[in-house]
């Protein structure tokens, strides 16, 4: 593999591809030091071009270190390196011919690290340092916020380093970072409070700060030294140097460094959670070499930073959920064993909007909206609903830019910009709203952060940006971010309210059937007295005003029964205990010719056309199919086009029997016709012609069909609707 920063072969690397450039292989170092690399068995497979130079006379590529070679001390030190399976990273102190080195070891993909760094001669005792970071510690964790914690680190690490410029450098919910602490000399300008975008820390670099805490840049316009080879010799890959202390920088990062008027540079990660929450960027105006040693108790007081930051975090994080936790206790008392949960919460969503820190909200559940606050009109809210049936599958859903991020919703939903969303209850379309509205910020970015075509050191190119004044922007179009706390608590609240819908639903559907079924009970000998009584009128008086009235009780009560029947049947079914289908020999042609001359008396004005062939007696449930026929010429009369007759056909074939009823009219719309057969839908609301009817005719038409193993469709051609049922024939 060639060398990408010393070949005439590699791509050129600019603002466009670096956040793939591979920074872990480099295939060359830094100038202060020279690189070994040893193979398992101890031959030297790699080393850095100014080896010689620095460490003296070497063996050649393939051979092994003999007594000629360096001293015995840094020979030892190798070959415990070696020997040792687990590969930890070891530094040693080595007086050689050519000066003071710090030799660190490390192991990276089966082969050794050997790396020699200069040590400047006017440093101070290694004693004094650690004594230094010591107190340095005992201060910083007398500290009880975040931000103090980090103002007293960098000042602490400037006085250790003696970096011209320290910040702590937080990064922020887009992956922007912001400085907010700031140690400097007097004379620079000051970059607390500025703003640094997500690609001036590509992915690949945020990796490397992960695994190696502790980055040092000593000449930032210092040439690079090229390792010959650079290759493993176990992989056949370029060597990665992803632990190196040496690793050579990438070109765009030098220019971006050399743009702000750096000379050196170190960076220490705040790693939480195996995630990078921060960095402290160190700057000096000229170069500058830290040893070695003093870097190890700087990484030491960052981890020591790391673990006080969390700590902070957690204790943050731990009031927020046990605020939480007391606001969705409050909300799931508001709304428990309240039969409507919509209302429940609408009345008083105080404590709802307070969970979320929002300025409205909204709930739905099985088609009833209630908005509140500053929010959406419900119109909107059900155009959010709809998106989300369509395009959101997860459970719930956040953005703080909706109309970056949905603009297709941008007018439905006014100046709403944040929304955060909970599905409780797929089945009824059970979602739980927070909005927020715009929130205006004015942020100070560090330079102007769009990436811009022009001629750099590289040629011409997209380069790091060339100025870093104070560069401001007012953003627009977003709110506040929902923070991870406040997902977590709508997240926990969904399952809070999925658990009292099912509750409210199961006593609300148990309290139904018990209705059903006493009133089923309890009407059904009253009724039969009316009937029996208008019967007993008819037959003794023989005045025209007395046999209307007859039939008039007689009409009257015939419905209330056929709705008795329908009440008792969907508690039948709803209580799973299904139909009960009594099969007796039944003339069809007879019975069908019977309802139909039923029909005709009944409803003068509604043109029934019967074909129905002799099918013979077939075992069916006679009045269950009665029902089943009379609710289709029943519905033929509430749906059909006045004036246009009526179509009932009835023959069988072989085995199996078949009815069925037609009607004129306009085609039934495709979602219409997926609930036909359902109970109590809203498409049998606001019939002119069926003010009382509640969709529970064509349900029972299908749980009786389906009861006597047949089938029933539905079809519309040519302004024909046709309703077909198909019952497998029995034999006795």
């Amino acid at each position: 593999m060639s060398n990408p920063y010393h070949e005439g072969r590699h791509r050129t690397v600019d603002l466009s591809n670096c956040d793939s450039e591979p920074i872990h292989i480099p295939g060359s170092i830094q100038n202060h030091g020279a690189l070994l690399c040893f193979a398992p068995d101890g031959a030297l497979a790699s080393r850095s071009a100014n080896a010689s130079t620095l460490l003296g006379a070497l063996p050649e590529v393939g051979q092994a270190l003999g007594e000629a070679h360096l001293d015995a001390s840094a020979r030892a030190v190798i070959q415990a390196a070696l020997e040792d399976r687990y590969g930890y990273v070891d530094a040693r102190m080595l007086v050689l011919p050519a000066g003071v080195f710090d030799l660190v070891t490390h192991k990276s993909e089966g082969v050794l690290i050997a790396e020699f760094e200069r040590r400047p001669a006017d440093v101070a005792a290694l004693d004094s340092f650690a004594l230094a970071a010591h107190q340095a510690i005992q201060r910083i964790q007398r500290q009880q916020s975040v931000a103090d914690l980090l103002s007293l680190a960098v000042d602490e690490i400037a006085r250790i380093t003696g970096f011209d410029r320290v910040m702590a450098y937080r990064f922020l919910h887009d992956d922007s970072g912001e400085v907010v602490a700031e140690h400097r000399r007097e004379d620079l300008e000051s970059f607390l409070g500025q703003r640094y975008p997500a690609s001036d820390i590509p992915a690949q670099a945020r990796r490397l700060y992960v695994i190696n805490p502790i980055r040092l840049i000593a000449d930032v316009g210092a040439p690079t030294v090229p390792l010959q080879p650079d290759l493993n010799p176990l992989t056949g890959r370029a060597l990665d140097l992803s632990h190196g202390i040496l690793r050579s920088v990438s070109p765009v990062h030098i220019e971006y460094l050399s743009n702000m008027g750096v000379g050196a540079s170190m960076s220490l990660s705040i790693v939480i959670g195996e995630r990078l929450w921060g960095l402290i960027a160190c700057h000096h105006m000229s170069p500058h070499l830290v040893p070695h040693a003093v870097r190890m108790s700087c990484q030491l007081l960052s981890q020591f930073v790391s673990a006080l930051v969390e700590r902070n975090l957690n204790g943050e994080r731990a009031r927020a959920l046990d605020d939480s936790t007391a606001l969705r206790r409050e909300i799931v008392a508001q709304v428990t064993d309240r039969e409507d949960l919509v209302l429940a919460l609408s009345s008083a969503p105080e404590s709802f909007l307070r969970l979320m820190n929002a300025h409205g909200g909204a709930i739905t559940l099985d088609r009833k909206t209630q908005v509140f606050g500053k929010a959406p009109s419900r119109e909107g809210v059900n155009a959010l609903i709809n998106w989300l049936n369509e395009h959101h599958s997860a459970d719930l859903f956040s953005t703080s830019s909706l109309g970056a991020d949905v603009p297709d919703l941008k007018a439905a939903m006014g100046d709403i910009c944040g929304v955060l969303a909970v599905r409780f209850y797929r089945e009824q379309n059970g979602y739980a709203f927070w909005f927020r509205n715009e929130q205006v910020e004015d942020v100070r970015w560090g330079g102007n952060p769009e990436k811009k075509y022009s001629i750099g050191p590289l040629g011409p190119r997209l380069t790091p940006r060339g100025s870093f004044a104070v560069w401001k922007e007012t953003v627009r179009g977003k709110s506040l971010p929902w923070e991870k706390t406040q997902t977590e608590a709508a997240s926990q609240l969904r399952l809070d309210l999925q658990e009292v819908a099912l509750t409210n639903e199961n006593l609300v559907k148990r309290a139904r059937e018990t209705l059903l079924a006493t009133l089923g009970h309890d009407l059904r000998d009253p009724l039969q007295a009316i009937m029996m009584a208008a019967r007993m009128i008819e037959v003794r008086e023989h005045s025209p005003s007395s046999s209307n009235l007859s039939k008039r009780i007689s009409s009257s009560s015939s419905r209330m029964h056929r709705l008795i029947s329908q009440v008792l049947d969907i508690s039948r079914l709803q209580s799973g205990m299904g139909l009960d289908i009594q099969r007796r020999p039944v003339d069809v042609r007879k019975m069908v010719s019977e309802i139909v001359s039923e029909a005709r008396m009944a409803y003068p004005d509604n043109e029934i056309i019967l074909e129905a062939e002799d099918c013979g007696e077939i075992a069916l449930d006679g009045d269950r199919i009665s029902q089943v026929v009379s609710n289709l010429i029943s519905n033929t009369r509430h749906h059909g086009e006045i004036g246009k007759p009526s179509t009932l056909i009835v023959f069988r074939r072989e085995d199996v029997l078949t009815i069925a009823v037609s009607n004129h009219g306009p085609a039934i719309p495709e979602p219409v016709r997926s609930n036909l057969f359902k109970p109590y839908k809203k498409e049998s609301l606001g019939n002119q012609r069926n003010t009382r009817g509640l969709g529970l005719g064509l349900y029972i038409v299908s749980e009786i069909v389906h009861g006597h193993g047949g089938k029933i469709a539905v079809s519309c051609d040519n302004n024909i609707i046709t309703f077909t049922v198909t019952l497998p024939i029995v034999a006795d």
